[in-house]
């Protein structure tokens, strides 16, 4: 595998409240995003990109076969890290109410097994198309899948800035409540296949076409991330910007 890993704080925000955790011979990886406007975000999602990676990459290869195995070792992890942001977030005021998203894969054969809490994503880049994998917890996908708004309404008015900040609102994040529920999927993995882990600073920024069309472009994965966050400061760097992709090989 080919792994590249990237983060920066963009062009308007003071801090960098996203982390990651990618090995280049590792199998497991996370991206976490602290939630804008709480406080301590950076703290909050380095607890969590290093208590489930740890967690998991302890337990990887003591588990059974199955993704049940897989996703059960997965959701320990970030339970863990939901224990421990609620913990730091009680010892110290500054850091109460704090909280972040994360989304972590895991690849173990031929098969990527993906948990998501909150907006951050994963996308599979496969034979010219950039596939979504995770959904995201936020009140306009909420909206979407209650039939209350279509996608493209959504769109149409965040465009126009109305009800943004709504529609943008979180609403499962790791350190938000006593226990979180992670959303599961997973993916077989075919050679040259490009799996992307990301915050929204990417794609808020960056369309899917041109995500897609740099992953293609650039035959080193730290180039590609490097790429794909140059090109969300480029157009306006609104938030912070974490990538991580992995080409797949033989």
């Amino acid at each position: 595998m080919d792994i590249g890993a990237c983060t920066d704080k963009g062009r308007l925000r003071e801090n960098n409240e996203d982390s990651y955790f990618a090995e280049k011979d590792g199998c497991v990886f996370v991206v976490a995003d602290g939630v804008g406007g709480q406080n301590a975000g950076e703290v909050a999602s380095g607890i969590a990109a290093g208590e489930i990676a740890g967690y998991v990459k302890e337990n990887l290869k003591s588990l059974k076969q199955g993704s049940r195995h897989v996703f059960d070792c997965m959701t320990r992890g970030i339970l863990l890290a939901n224990e421990k942001i609620l913990e730091k977030s009680a010892e110290d005021e500054e850091m109460s109410h704090m909280a972040t998203t994360a989304v972590t894969a895991v690849i173990r054969g031929h098969i990527a097994y993906i948990s998501n809490v909150g907006d951050s994503r994963a996308y599979l880049a496969r034979e010219g198309q950039l596939i979504k994998l995770t959904e995201d917890h936020t009140m306009a996908n909420q909206l979407i899948r209650e039939g209350r708004l279509t996608e493209e309404e959504i769109q149409f008015m965040a465009q126009k800035q109305i009800a943004l900040n709504m529609f943008s609102t979180i609403t499962k994040a790791l350190g938000d409540k006593e226990t979180v529920e992670p959303d599961h999927f997973f993916v077989d993995l075919e050679e040259e296949d490009i799996l992307m882990l990301c915050t929204d600073g990417l794609y808020n920024e960056v369309s899917e076409e041109e995500i897609l069309e740099t992953l293609w472009k650039e035959k080193d994965m730290d180039a590609a991330c490097r790429a794909l966050v140059d090109k969300a400061n480029a157009a306006g760097g609104r938030d912070n910007i974490t990538v991580i992709t992995i080409r797949i090989g033989e």
